[in-house]
């Protein structure tokens, strides 16, 4: 069943792996892999406006403290809450590298690719980034199906498992 590329699922709940990998599967998991990088603790950071460099407190620096500093350190910690495992980040990366290496030589596809699943991942207006770019709207998808099943065929050629 295709979807709506505009409205692929984000949740990783909903989508089962297929059996091989395929065009839309690849553009799932590369609306995954952005949407991982944007819950990353360092995009929330805000910008430090003094030049005193950061302090990282870990563990064993609040091992003696009272219960309710340490309670207070623990629940400021930057990774707590954020929901993202080394598995996600795992998954994430290799995504990435599916832009960087396959979609290389594919210089079209791979911008088309990565602006669309960035714009779905993060919520954005992809017809306000075809309006900005002034592209086509439907060369822009035709670059991203094909890009999409550039990646798909060189993993089912090397044998790669749907993930």
């Amino acid at each position: 069943m295709m979807q709506r590329l505009s409205t692929i699922a984000i949740d990783a709940d909903i989508a089962t792996a297929p059996a091989e990998w395929s065009g839309e599967w690849v553009q799932e998991r590369l609306v995954r892999a952005y949407s991982v990088e944007r819950r990353l603790p360092h995009l929330r950071r805000r910008p430090v406006t003094n030049t005193w460099p950061v302090m990282a407190v870990e563990f064993s620096d609040i091992v003696g403290r009272a219960d309710d500093d340490r309670k207070e350190r623990f629940q400021s910690w930057e990774y707590a809450g954020s929901g993202v495992t080394a598995i996600d980040i795992g998954l994430m990366e290799a995504a990435h590298d599916w832009l960087r290496v396959i979609l290389g030589p594919y210089p079209e596809e791979r911008l088309c690719l990565s602006q669309w699943a960035t714009a779905v991942a993060y919520g954005r207006s992809l017809r306000r980034l075809l309006a900005k770019r002034r592209w086509p709207r439907t060369t822009f998808y035709r670059y991203v199906g094909a890009g999409a099943h550039v990646v798909a065929v060189e993993l089912r050629r090397q044998g790669q498992p749907v993930v």
